[in-house]
């Protein structure tokens, strides 16, 4: 029996694809043999390498678009965020340290960095290379051989801070007795760093153990 070309032509793909039934197999691989026209299409469509582009989706393209630029954004405002939130930790811990710094005082040892002088009748000392934060003075009347005598024992104190942010060209100036208060009665000034304790009160030798641990700053 013979089977028209359209047909067989049309069974083709089902035949390449493998989903005929063996029935239909046979007829077209019957036809083929004998119908040199349908032998040449088959093997056009045997060679022939068929790609298809599926047409591009512009909704579902423009959504991708839009999430990605949505997480984009997101993720820049999480950095911005964490930028924000590092830099308010640095301050904090920077102005913390500052006021650690700022409340450790020290007592200043003397090491050619204090003077006094007198300056319009008042005693005033200067303190090279930090800032006095913190004054003790302490002024002793000692009478020896009938003579009287007044003395001032001193010492100053400075920070951390001063210490980390200073140098010897920065300088502070302190009033250790104005003119008011009897300055121009002051026979000496001492820098002491010891004990102040009942130091107004002590023997003669015991203060001259004070003496003897202290530094002449000024005297008449």
């Amino acid at each position: 029996m013979s089977y028209p070309c359209n047909l067989i032509q049309d069974l083709l793909p089902l035949y390449i694809d493998g989903v005929c039934s063996e029935d239909s197999k046979a007829i077209i691989e019957q036809h083929l043999s004998e119908c040199p026209a349908c032998k040449e299409y088959y093997a056009s469509m045997c060679d022939a390498e068929e790609i298809v582009i599926a047409p591009p989706n512009a909704e579902r393209e423009y959504k991708k678009a839009a999430s990605f630029q949505a997480v984009k954004k997101k993720l820049l405002r999480k950095q911005i965020l964490i930028v924000a939130a590092s830099i308010v930790l640095l301050a904090a811990i920077f102005f913390a340290a500052v006021g650690v710094l700022k409340r450790s005082v020290s007592v200043v040892e003397y090491d050619d960095n204090i003077s006094v002088s007198m300056i319009d009748d008042s005693l005033v000392g200067r303190l090279n290379g930090s800032r006095a934060t913190h004054i003790k003075i302490k002024r002793v009347t000692v009478t020896a051989e009938g003579q009287e005598e007044n003395y001032l024992f001193h010492y100053v104190s400075d920070t951390k801070w001063d210490d980390l942010t200073t140098n010897r060209d920065v300088f502070s100036e302190y009033v250790l007795c104005p003119a008011d208060k009897g300055a121009d009665q002051i026979d000496r000034v001492y820098y002491y760093t010891g004990d102040y304790t009942d130091i107004e009160t002590m023997s003669i030798d015991e203060l001259q153990e004070v003496i003897d641990a202290s530094v002449l700053l000024w005297s008449k």
